[in-house]
């Protein structure tokens, strides 16, 4: 198998001499194999995480594996990755029914999570380098800066002459929170087109709608076979449509795709977000003595009859 070399960087403003900190560099060693996980899956499943059962060609581009470190102020970690062609190799042997854009294979799931943090670090609403799901994971490498003695780490690529290299910093972290609040939360779809094209390894599909337009979507390992029956037919998938951080739609997650030759034109439109994700921190509010709970707490004088409050929410309604 090729094994590709990788180099981290860990930029502190304490000299370590050799001896981390094992608490911080926990997190991140937790974090990085699950992040470059979902890149990979983001990259040939246009999906970063999916119930049940993961694919063995995916655990094998994420096997990150540990070789040693060096340095004192400015920690170098190095680390060794198998590139995607041989890791998945049973995805890249199979041909494209339609253009995925599939990576090059002399890549690694590193060189894929690099282009995550560029897109994240530029803010990029349109990105299809990652979903709700991954910009929610990346944000867990707050953990690794949170009180602790480093400001950031790079990431050098498989190939730095042409990968080169990225930076990950606490606002790389906040970034991808606010672009996952940006986020149009998914929605209920039911689309209508011809079945374009599919790709077994990966559960990818292709819809063609009556408005010219494509709609990438994904679909579930137990209707594979019925599939191949629909081929460039037309069909009426039900789902969820997922969105970008721009409010564009990204994917459709099918639950059931059946013949459609009789359903309307009216369902064959691309998906439109309904509105932003919540973001449930703009709900909390520091409560002071005239507000929340204080601003009520012993304001009810407590010796109204039964007739008086009924009387009060009569008026009131």
């Amino acid at each position: 198998m090729t094994i590709q070399q990788h180099e981290i960087c860990l930029e502190s403003d304490q000299d370590f001499d050799g001896r981390l900190p094992t608490h911080h560099l926990g997190f991140l060693l937790a974090d990085l194999p699950v992040a470059i996980r979902g890149a990979v899956s983001m990259a040939l499943r246009n999906r970063s995480k999916t119930p049940g059962k993961q694919p063995s060609w995916l655990k094998r581009a994420s096997d990150l594996r540990f070789t040693g470190h060096s340095g004192n102020g400015v920690t170098h970690l190095q680390f060794e990755l198998p590139s995607l062609q041989e890791a998945a190799n049973e995805v890249y042997a199979q041909q494209e029914f339609f253009d995925s854009g599939r990576p090059d294979g002399k890549l690694t799931g590193l060189d894929l999570l690099m282009r995550v943090v560029r897109d994240i670090d530029a803010v990029q609403t349109d990105s299809d380098a990652f979903d709700p799901q991954l910009l929610h994971q990346f944000a867990r490498f707050k953990r690794f800066f949170k009180s602790g003695p480093f400001s950031g780490f790079r990431m050098a690529g498989s190939t730095p002459e042409t990968c080169g290299d990225v930076r990950v910093t606490l606002e790389t972290t906040e970034n991808s929170v606010r672009l996952y609040s940006r986020t149009p939360t998914p929605q209920r779809v039911r689309l209508v087109g011809d079945l374009d094209g599919m790709e077994a390894s990966t559960q990818r599909f292709s819809l063609l709608l009556d408005s010219g337009e494509r709609v990438s979507g994904v679909y579930p390992e137990e209707i594979s076979d019925q599939l191949q029956e629909l081929s460039h037919k037309r069909v009426l998938v039900l789902g969820t449509s997922v969105f970008r951080a721009s409010g564009n739609l990204l994917r459709v997650e099918a639950e059931s795709i059946d013949d459609g030759t009789n359903a309307s034109s009216v369902f064959s439109t691309p998906p439109v977000a309904s509105g932003s994700r919540l973001d449930a921190s703009r709900l909390r509010k520091p409560q002071g003595t005239r507000s929340g709970m204080a601003a009520i707490m012993g304001r009810w004088p407590g010796d109204e009859t039964e007739e008086e409050i009924a009387a009060a929410l009569e008026h009131i309604l």
